[in-house]
């Protein structure tokens, strides 16, 4: 379980790391990517576990491939 938390935290990180590279508060990335503010800070603190689909829609709210996502873990 341990392992699961601290890939967790590290996509969180990642995701919170490219929406600020990009200059995107969490509202706008919640608007482009169709998901939630609560739930987008939620994943960025690497509280909760997410589906694929949602790996996908962030990544298309940033403009980016689930692989560009998914680099750091």
């Amino acid at each position: 379980m341990e392992r699961n938390d601290q890939l967790l935290r590290l996509f969180g990180r990642r995701l919170a790391e490219l929406r600020e590279r990009q200059q995107l508060s969490v509202r706008d990335l919640a608007k482009r990517s169709g998901i939630e503010a609560r739930q987008i800070t939620r994943i960025e603190s690497g509280k909760v576990n997410i589906l694929f689909t949602t790996i996908l829609a962030l990544a298309r709210g940033l403009g980016i491939t689930p692989e560009e996502l998914l680099d750091s873990l």
